[in-house]
């Protein structure tokens, strides 16, 4: 089966300019997001399960059904995410970009929208980019 990184790259650079350009869109564009992640995740995954990816399906179906704690689990899903990254792999960007977002959603929601839209743009960045 060929790699997801690209796809997923370019869904999270979609994902990241479309909540900068339609901020209304954003719990529906996360969700989305989120749920195509987990799903891709899972399909990908060479046991048919990963953690990571079983978290962005649980976290895009609560924006979901409950769209007014989306900063608080978008801030929890990049923090986890982030330190399981920091655990599994070492420090890489990808880990603490994920992870400065959620502790600096944490601490100001109200930016909630520029800091996910430039997380996933960097997200995108750094997959189509396998130098850095």
């Amino acid at each position: 089966m060929p790699s997801l990184g690209p796809l997923m790259a370019i869904l999270a650079l979609v994902a990241g300019i479309l909540i900068l350009v339609k901020p209304r869109l954003m719990n529906h564009v996360v969700a989305i997001y989120l749920i195509v992640v987990g799903v891709l995740g899972l399909i990908g995954a060479s046991g048919g399960f990963s953690v990571a990816s079983v978290l962005a399906l649980v976290a895009g179906i609560l924006i979901l059904v409950a769209p007014g704690i989306l900063n608080f689990v978008v801030a929890i899903y990049l923090i986890v995410v982030g330190v399981m990254g920091l655990i599994g792999g070492g420090v890489s960007i990808q880990a603490v970009v994920a992870l400065l977002a959620g502790i600096i959603i944490l601490v100001n929601p109200r930016i909630l929208n520029y800091i996910v839209a430039i997380y996933l743009i960097v997200v995108g960045i750094l997959g189509l980019t396998p130098f850095l």
